[in-house]
């Protein structure tokens, strides 16, 4: 499987984030970018001799542009895995200066939300994907 590099919010409505896990976020500061560092799965396939899945996946960062009003409620107490249930957009406005579409963000995990104001989008994929037995990429310590 071989896919473009760089998606935008302009494929928002062909993209799907569930079971994509986070590896590591990094904050808004001077820039207004938060990010994410994602595992993020391009398709499931059935294996039928198994009756289990497999998962063509890719290490990506997923960054999102002008970010104000970051709310995060997460409950991490277990510090086991999160993971991407699903990303909402709703609510698109002109933002102040009369051009650029902001959008109202929610990023749903399995432990919580994430929710934001944002223009939008790019996800980076790192690596092209590979076929894997699961979800999650482990990266290696640093």
């Amino acid at each position: 499987m071989n896919v473009k590099k760089i998606w935008t919010e302009t494929d928002f409505e062909e993209m799907g984030w569930h079971d994509s896990h986070i590896h590591a976020i990094s904050f808004p500061n001077d820039d207004l970018e938060f990010g994410l560092d994602i595992d993020y799965l391009f398709q499931w396939v059935l294996d039928d001799t198994s009756n289990s899945y497999k998962f063509w996946v890719s290490p990506c960062t997923l960054i999102f542009f002008n970010v104000l009003y970051l709310r995060i409620d997460i409950d991490y107490q277990n510090m086991n895995w999160l993971d991407i249930l699903d990303i909402n957009r709703s609510n698109p406005r002109l933002g102040l200066d009369g051009k650029t579409t902001l959008w109202d963000f929610e990023i749903v995990t399995d432990k919580g939300s994430i929710k934001f104001e944002s223009s939008g989008y790019k996800q980076v994929v790192k690596k092209q994907p590979i076929f894997s037995e699961s979800q999650v990429l482990f990266r290696e310590k640093w």
